[in-house]
């Protein structure tokens, strides 16, 4: 090829350069050939220009940030649906659905029907805020307590509690935003650990990531997500198969098979869901089923509910969580009852929250999620004080020293030293837009948190917070939210819910039991530092979706602050829309999260527990610790894992009425089933599935609660 080039440069100097070729040939040259080289050049000039030109265009279709009117407006539109139906499940069951996943499918179906009419493509990065922007918003009823905080305090507390402790439209105002804004500013000084120099999995950031790399075809984000599977560390031999791989092959299998059956089959189930909701509010017999006759169904409360929406739980939820679940409830509501009612411990009625066997064996799984999370919280703050101690006191220079600038980021690998690194061929680092936040900007915004918090603190309780126990709260939301994000990104599930109830305890010694407001600050407290723990480990997970999507993580954050804050308004009115047209608590809602939140405060000052409890307490918090110790021993092999029992599933099993639980078990089944049949590649149909009859029970529950608000009739 030398040669080649060397000979090609030779003839175009011997008839470019006068000296070098003879009189005639330059004559020749001038009169023939000349002209031809220079309509070469001339086109070689115009289609120059034409290629710059159509590059401009192609810059100007390009949105300037992924942070679009578009992408936002359709955000709120998804999350307000996801708000609905986890408000509407939060309150009947506790279970609030992390809808990143089905947010990415409903997202991408939308702009999908439209892409003929849009100006610009839609991006991967501009999807990555989209889903950012719906999945806050929809787990706003969680971040600020509308499903167990607010309603312990409005009608859980008694009047020697000083309750109930009712909030007008201006409190309620001002303590949802009040806590909508701690936790995402609280993630920023994190975000640089746990992405570059500690990476950790984040099961579900990463399979977002994959469906929108799989679903835009865009192999550079497949790319990423296997440049940062590169650099996890893979020395746990139990370390779970690679949730990137699982997501790439079901994210595949949803393009081959083409969106838009996945779309139709969404939109088919939400119909299907919202028909049922309107048929059982005429016909409410056929909301359950007395498979085991009518004498268990009516003293014991074992039916079975047809609602497709608790089906859905088990399509969501990985059957083995499925199963531990079921066999809580078998030994909660099977066993563990009947035993406290026969020996007088819960003489009234089954259902009865209060003199009841369902109070009782709430306290059972109370002490089991107690001595689970002990457990989890040790190991956590072990570790992380083993790795860094972050210095609260010194805040600014723990920002400075860590939150230097984009450039620096860029070029740091993700971690240091990795067995996997070694075994993988080296793919290189990854690297972060510059995202453009300056420590300044990190410090205002965590400065604006906490005065909304004291603020939202001072508006509801006036002079009788404890600024020092208020203090105190604050400034454990840093280590705590260190912790959670830990827990969040190794395993996929979080423990704000339980971690919340630290505090409690250590406020304890702060607020005295004499206080008369007491157990409405214990309870004002953790809604405080559940709210901003829990915003931390999902925001963090965000960043990962959006790290390994390449999206500008400036546009996540403030794509998370529109969500947060117009979420914080969507779920107050949600709420009270709820409270003012139904009757709390009720057989239909019974809110179960709010009574384990009123029970935990009570038993901090050491109030309300039944009679016989004590043993059984004891037995359940060491099992609940002993449990979680197994599970997380290296010496215990991937393939038994699964089979120790989960406490916090057998803790959910208990409080959780069995109609409901006997529904999800029948979803595991099929989840199990499709699995077993045909692995991964039907997963995303389940995720469709499960998605259409979710939002569609959810959505459709305003409908009925209309309808129950005129006292339209039943049938």
């Amino acid at each position: 090829s030398l040669s080649t080039s060397k000979s090609y440069s030779d003839f175009l100097t011997f008839w470019t350069v006068p000296k070098a070729r003879p009189c005639f040939l330059r004559r020749h040259f001038r009169k023939a050939i000349m002209p031809g080289f220079r309509d070469i050049e001339a086109a070689s000039r115009r289609h120059r220009r034409a290629s710059a030109s159509r590059s401009r265009e192609q810059e100007m279709l390009q949105p300037a940030s992924s942070l679009t009117l578009r992408s936002t407006a359709v955000g709120i539109i998804v999350g307000f649906l996801i708000c609905l139906s986890n408000t509407y499940f939060g309150l009947r069951t506790g279970f609030l659905a992390i809808m990143s996943l089905p947010s990415t499918i409903l997202g991408f179906a939308f702009f999908k029907m439209v892409q003929d009419h849009l100006a610009f493509p839609f991006t991967p990065q501009e999807h990555a805020t989209m889903v950012v922007i719906a999945s806050s918003l929809g787990l706003m009823p969680f971040t600020i307590g509308s499903v167990g905080i607010l309603p312990a305090m409005e009608f859980l507390t008694n009047e020697s509690e000083n309750g109930p402790f009712r909030l007008d439209w201006s409190q309620l105002c001002v303590w949802s935003i009040g806590v909508s804004i701690l936790g995402v500013a609280v993630t920023l000084p994190l975000r640089k650990r746990f992405l570059v120099q500690e990476p950790l999995p984040f099961p579900f950031g990463t399979s977002s990531a994959a469906m929108i790399g799989s679903l835009h075809r865009d192999t550079d984000i497949a790319d990423r997500i296997l440049r940062a599977q590169n650099d996890l560390d893979s020395n746990n031999d139990k370390q779970k198969p690679s949730v990137v791989e699982d997501s790439v092959d079901t994210d595949d299998s949803l393009v081959q098979h083409g969106w838009s059956q996945n779309n139709k089959l969404i939109l088919i189930t939400f119909l299907f869901a919202a028909l049922y909701s309107l048929t059982a509010y005429f016909i409410p017999q056929m909301r359950t089923v007395n498979i085991f006759g009518n004498y268990l169904a009516r003293e014991w409360l074992f039916s079975l509910s047809t609602s497709p929406g608790y089906i859905s739980i088990g399509l969501i939820v990985p059957p083995v969580t499925t199963l531990w679940i079921v066999v809580g409830c078998l030994i909660g509501w099977g066993i563990l009852s009947p035993l406290s009612k026969f020996n007088g411990w819960a003489p009234g009625s089954v259902s009865d929250w209060e003199s009841g066997s369902r109070g009782w064996i709430m306290w059972i799984a109370v002490a089991l999620i107690l001595g689970d999370t002990a457990i989890t919280l040790s190991t956590m703050l072990l570790r992380s004080f083993n790795v860094y101690i972050p210095n609260l006191l010194g805040l600014t220079t723990y920002l400075k020293r860590h939150l230097r600038s984009d450039n620096e980021e860029d070029t740091q690998p993700l971690i240091r030293s990795s067995s996997r690194s070694k075994a993988l061929p080296l793919l290189g680092s990854l690297h972060y837009r510059d995202d453009k936040l300056t420590t300044k900007v990190y410090l205002i915004w965590i400065l604006a948190g906490l005065l909304l918090c004291f603020a939202s603190m001072i508006v509801l309780f006036g002079s009788s917070v404890p600024i020092l126990a208020l203090l105190l709260a604050v400034f454990t939301i840093l280590p705590l939210s260190h912790v959670n994000i830990r827990c969040y990104g190794e395993t996929g599930t979080g423990g704000a819910a339980y971690i919340a109830k630290i505090p409690q305890f250590l406020f304890a010694f702060l607020i005295p039991s004499t206080n008369p407001n007491a157990i409405l600050l214990s309870l004002a407290v953790a809604g405080v530092v559940e709210a901003s723990v829990w915003q931390a480990a999902e925001m963090m997970d965000e960043f990962k979706m959006g790290h390994l999507v390449n999206a500008p993580p400036m546009s996540l954050f403030y794509g998370q602050l529109i969500g947060s804050l117009v979420g914080s308004a969507i779920s107050m009115l949600v709420y009270r829309l709820y409270t003012n047209m139904l009757g709390f608590p009720s057989k239909d809602f019974p809110m179960p999260s709010a009574h384990i939140l009123i029970s935990t405060a009570r038993l901090v000052y050491g109030r309300g527990m039944p009679p016989g409890l004590l043993k059984f307490g004891i037995v359940a918090s060491v099992l609940g610790a002993i449990f979680k110790i197994l599970k997380d021993s290296k010496r215990l092999s991937s393939r038994w894992s699964p089979w120790v029992p989960s406490s916090v599933a057998l803790a959910a099993g208990m409080y959780i009425m069995p109609e409901m639980i006997l529904a999800q078990g029948i979803g595991g089944l099929i989840h199990y089933y499709i699995l077993g049949r045909w692995g991964r590649e039907k997963e995303s149909r389940l995720i469709s599935t499960a998605t259409g009859f979710i939002l569609g029970e959810g959505l459709f529950s305003l409908v009925t609660m209309i309808l129950q608000s005129i006292d339209a009739p039943h049938l």
